[in-house]
Order: C-alpha cells, then sequence, then structure tokens
C-alpha cells in the first residue's frame, strides 16, 4: 500500500475500494448497459469496468425496487420493471433482479458472496464481489419468501424504502416496526441476516436496534446534525443513533449524494470529509464508517460532488483524508478494511 503523509501527498497508491450501496440491477433495468467501458452521455459514472477501472472491488449490490407512480399524481410518473403496484409485482420484481445478478455471476463477471467467510482464505480478484442487499422488503410477501432471499444469497436486510412496508415505517412515514415486522426480524437474525437501517423511520431504528439481534448497519446514510432543513431529517443519522451505532458494533456508509451532503447546491469533496469527520469525532474512532456511494441510485453524476463524478475519482477522496489528517490506515479502513472486518471478509489479495 502506499503511505500517506500529512502534507497533502496522494494516499491513493494500490488502494481499492469497497462501496457498500450500489443499485446495480437497478441500473441495469432502467436501460444502463453495465457491461460498457464508457457510458455515452454526462449523466452516467457506474459501469462494471467502470468499477474496476476505479478499483471498487468489493460491494452491497441491491435488490432495489419502488412503487409505480402514475401520469397525474403529484409525482413525476415512475415506471419500468422495478416498479409494482402490489406486493405480488413486488415479489416478481425482486426475482427478476436476483436473476440479473445470478446471470452475471454465471458469465464471471461478479462473484457473490456469503456475508461471513473464512478471512484466512483471500478472495478471488477477477470479477466484483458482491454481497446482496434487500433494499426495503415490498418483495417479501410473507415469513416463508425470506427463507426464499436467504437461499439466493441475500444476507443483508432492509425492511423498507422511504414510505414503508407491511413490514415498517420508513423515513418519509416516521411510523414504526410493526408486529408482523417483529417477526421478520427475528427470521432474519435466525437466518443469520446483517439488517441496513438506512430508510427506517427513527421510531423503527430503535426499536431495532432493541429487538435485532444481530449487526445493524445504514448502508448509505449521513449525519443529520450537518443538514439542516432538510425536509425529511429522518433519511439521516442522528448523533445518538451514530453513537448507537457505534455501541452496537455496527457500521456506516456515506452517501454521496450531494442533497445529502450539503443543505443546498453541490457538494464537495471537503463536505463528504467533514461528515466523516463529524462521526469520528462524535464516536472518538473511524473503524465504523466505510464508503456507501449510491453511486447512480436515482441521481446523475451531476448530484456527485465536484470532482468525484465517476469511480476512478476515488482516489481524490483517499487524497482529500490524507490532507485533513487521516493516516493511512484511517484511509485504508474507509476506502475497504471497516467493511471487510464487519463482514470478516480477508482483504483481496491484488489490493
Amino acid at each position: 500500500m502506499g503511505t500517506a503523509n500529512f502534507n497533502g501527498l496522494p494516499a491513493r497508491d494500490g488502494l481499492y475500494w469497497f462501496d457498500a450501496h450500489l443499485d446495480l440491477a437497478y441500473l441495469a433495468q432502467n436501460g444502463r448497459n453495465l457491461l460498457e467501458q464508457t457510458i455515452p452521455g454526462a449523466a452516467a459514472a457506474i459501469s462494471l469496468p467502470a468499477l474496476r477501472q476505479g478499483r471498487v472491488l468489493r460491494t452491497l449490490a441491491t435488490i432495489f425496487i419502488q412503487p409505480r407512480v402514475k401520469p397525474g399524481t403529484a409525482e413525476e410518473p415512475v415506471d419500468g420493471p422495478w416498479c409494482y403496484d402490489d406486493y405480488q409485482q413486488a415479489h416478481t420484481a425482486s426475482l427478476a433482479q436476483l436473476d440479473i445478478y445470478r446471470q452475471w455471476q454465471q458469465a464471471g463477471l461478479i462473484q457473490i458472496l456469503p456475508a461471513v467467510r473464512d478471512k484466512s482464505v483471500p478472495g478471488p480478484a477477477a470479477a466484483l464481489e458482491v454481497i446482496l442487499l434487500l433494499e426495503g422488503a415490498a418483495g417479501v410477501r410473507t415469513l416463508e419468501d425470506l427463507h426464499e432471499f436467504a437461499a439466493r444469497h441475500v444476507r443483508v436486510l432492509a425492511l423498507t424504502w422511504v414510505d414503508g412496508t407491511p413490514w415498517s415505517g420508513g423515513d418519509h412515514s416516521g411510523t414504526d416496526i410493526t408486529a408482523k415486522g417483529r417477526e421478520l426480524v427475528a427470521l432474519a437474525d435466525a437466518l443469520g441476516m446483517f439488517h441496513d437501517v438506512s430508510h427506517l423511520s427513527e421510531k423503527a431504528f430503535w426499536t431495532l436496534l432493541d429487538i435485532g439481534r444481530n449487526s445493524k448497519m445504514a448502508s448509505h446514510s449521513n449525519c443529520r446534525a450537518l443538514l439542516p432543513g432538510k425536509q425529511y431529517p429522518q433519511r439521516h443519522l442522528s448523533d445518538q443513533q451514530i453513537k448507537a451505532l457505534a455501541k452496537s458494533g455496527g457500521m456506516i456508509g456515506i452517501n454521496l449524494f450531494s442533497k445529502f451532503l450539503v443543505p443546498a447546491g453541490r457538494a464537495t469533496i471537503a463536505d463528504v470529509v467533514t461528515h466523516i469527520e463529524h462521526i469520528a469525532q462524535l464516536t472518538g474512532r473511524s473503524d465504523l464508517i466505510g464508503l456507501g456511494s449510491d453511486m447512480d441510485g436515482g441521481f446523475d453524476a451531476a448530484m456527485l460532488p465536484e470532482h468525484l463524478e465517476h469511480p476512478r475519482h476515488l482516489y481524490r477522496l483517499a487524497d482529500a483524508l490524507a490532507r485533513r489528517g487521516f493516516g493511512q490506515r484511517e484511509i485504508e479502513g474507509f476506502a475497504h478494511l471497516n467493511w471487510e472486518n464487519y463482514f470478516g471478509l480477508a482483504p483481496l489479495a491484488d489490493g
């Protein structure tokens, strides 16, 4: 690995990245050719070759679906194979995204991981390694469905997206985990799943910390204290929630969406570092912070921080951390080691 000093010199040599939130199957369904080296149009950042170019070698890859929004409503119409009108359609849409990941694995493009591996055995470096994250459990119609998702290698469960599901309230609704949701949490624990608190309402967050036995993470959430005046403040972690995740042994992935970094306008790389510093100063630790970029997850590259519009620019974030006084081990931790330690993974041999 390269050596960071405190004079602003690059911290990038040999560094690779673990990104804890990428909506890869959704992007494929939304018309993105994930196999192209160069994606036409300034809005695009993510493809499998682009991730390799930026040395993003591991990720949490989501199953992301959302309610269909029809013309004539207050919201912009949204339709596609990732959308649903009822929970049977949600189940079908979720399985379709799982099939995309299965096909990519069969083609040798990705390697789907169990969430825990023997640390003494380095993983293969040829393909992007992914851990599957069910972002919102709308496609889980019954408790039995969760057994199916687990059998298909889903290892991280988020109970809801923004508005809520029959299992839990979301960050827009403010409501709690339901009685059936408590049963789903217990089953997820029994199946060895990790819990993702991003998109939970605050009530649901505290309930999950109370009842969930397995480890919790916020795969792509930032600091509420740095985002005054936001319409949905529960989308972001309060200082109390950050401290609770730290105490419980959890992890926080920093989201690169400008609206989740600054109150208004476009963010800078320095703003990303400010969120990292806030968590580190609040908890007295840096080993619970990683990347959860959500890059291209419903927003285009113009809403990423300036000069951080593509995976190949991530080294600039490492450089910015070095300039702000982070040591090499802390930078490696943020880039990949903290997530690898969380999931029990050995660092990659080519890192």
